[in-house]
């Protein structure tokens, strides 16, 4: 533990910008590489140990789980921009009390979601119109996955809190960490014991435990102008005012994920209907698609917090210049993993299944995606940009619009006429352009509103070369 305690924050209101974001955004890039690289190795145990009806089984579990775990980060992102404008305008006794507010509400929260996601396991898998042959193993593994909600909740807020603080590297070191543990007990419970798909499950739980324990004790140590305590700093309506805001910030971003969510359980319905092949094709798709989405999630993440700090500070003309350059950072990125990807997919796709139906099926979605992520890349700075001015209601209504009105129905009546999997490959694609136009638009509304002089960013760019 003594490397991660020497883990410090970081101000980003001065300096390079494309340093800083890039810098800043490495650890988090590296830190979603390895986690798809431990999702490739799980799934491909489970694949391999288990069959194809597990890792239909996780497909479907997994779309339930991602509904939770991305309501989780959504919440936890609209924590990192409370953190973020905090740390940037100095107030730090407010801070720790924020902080302190934030913990004790993970903890209820946590429990009060495990228990209503029991409650309502059953009735979800009938609604995803699951297959009977499938529902034991999606019971198995969603019912166990449910008991690390806690542990969740915990890791997240506090590694959105360090990442408000510039710290990007403790939950690299903790990665490593937790995904060797999860490896490991994926061998020793699947390969050794035969567990099966329990096993996964339960090594995913208690690995999540563990980050959660590590990444407190990195809060507690952190070294800087700011320290962590335990001691309460404020009284009880000084904190009801931090949770407050907490639910008005992390709720909306929470529900833009949950809408993303609720569009994948709904096409699922559609998906299930081709059978297992098509289900396992899109897992599949998914642990391959994670290349490219995790990284631009990944650098959304860690705009929003240089923007909450410049903004916070005051500091318009780094926030404009901010999203130019991650405009031309972010689209490059994603062509060049795109064009590395491509070759290597169907080895990839490989490493789950020697089934040639899934493989088919997994290879027809990455070709439907892949080559235009560049417009989700886009996507992702808009949204990172309009969070970090402190608005997280307005991305997740794009959400809505986009992802749970738009792709739905473009799936439900095309399908009518079309039953091909291809309906729900180009769902895709569109609804990232509909959510594009409404994004740029959004961000240029609301840095108005905020800034009465504001300058798009490549102007502003121009101005600056001139001078």
């Amino acid at each position: 533990m003594r490397k991660l305690s020497s883990c410090c924050q970081c101000d980003m209101t001065d300096g390079s910008i494309s340093v800083q974001l890039v810098t800043f955004m490495m650890p988090i890039l590296m830190t979603q590489i390895l986690q798809q690289l431990y999702s490739i190795c799980d799934t491909a145990l489970v694949g391999r140990c288990s069959g194809p009806d597990a890792l239909a089984g996780i497909g479907t579990a997994s779309l339930i789980v991602s509904v939770i775990v991305n309501f989780i980060i959504g919440l936890s992102t609209g924590i990192s921009v409370m953190i973020s404008h905090l740390y940037g305008s100095r107030s730090y006794k407010e801070l720790t009390c924020c902080i302190q507010t934030i913990l004790f509400s993970m903890i209820g929260i946590g429990l009060t979601m495990t228990l209503a996601g029991f409650l309502l396991m059953p009735m979800c898998l009938r609604l995803l119109q699951t297959p009977e042959e499938i529902i034991p193993a999606a019971s198995t593994y969603l019912g166990i996955c449910l008991l690390g909600i806690t542990a969740q909740l915990i890791y997240n807020a506090v590694n959105a809190s360090l990442r408000a603080l510039g710290n990007t590297k403790a939950a690299l070191y903790i990665l490593v960490i937790s995904a060797i543990t999860n490896l490991l007990l994926d061998i020793l419970f699947m390969a050794v014991f035969s567990w099966g798909i329990a096993g996964a499950a339960a090594a995913t739980v208690i690995s999540q435990y563990l980050s959660a324990v590590m990444v407190l004790y990195v809060l507690l140590h952190l070294k800087g102008e700011w320290h962590m305590s335990l001691k309460p700093e404020a009284c009880f309506f000084s904190q009801l005012r931090h949770f407050k805001k907490m639910m008005e910030t992390g709720i909306p971003a929470g529900m833009q994920a949950v809408f993303m969510s609720i569009s994948s359980l709904i096409i699922q319905t559609t998906i299930n209907s081709f059978g297992y092949s098509a289900m396992a094709g899109m897992t599949v798709f998914a642990r391959v698609e994670g290349f490219l989405y995790y990284p631009l999630f990944s650098f959304g993440l860690a705009l929003t917090c240089f923007i909450g700090q410049n903004s916070g500070a005051g500091k318009w003309d780094r926030v404009d210049q901010g999203i130019h350059i991650s405009i031309r950072l972010t689209v490059a990125g994603s062509i060049i993993l795109a064009c590395i990807l491509m070759p290597l997919a169907p080895h990839i796709v490989g490493l789950f299944t020697r089934d040639p139906l899934i493989i088919q099926n997994g290879m027809q979605a990455i070709r439907y995606s892949i080559p235009f992520y560049w417009i989700y890349a886009i996507n992702q700075v808009y949204i990172g940009a309009i969070r970090g001015l402190g608005n997280t209601a307005y991305p997740a209504l794009t959400s809505l619009l986009s992802y749970c009105i738009f792709r739905v129905v473009w799936c439900q009546t095309l399908i009518r006429f079309f039953h091909d999997m291809r309906v729900v490959y180009t769902a895709y694609l569109a609804s990232w352009v509909v959510m594009l136009f409404l994004l740029i638009g959004g961000y240029h509304y609301f840095a108005r509103k905020m800034h009465p002089s504001y300058i798009p960013a490549r102007s502003t760019d121009r101005k600056i070369h001139a001078a």
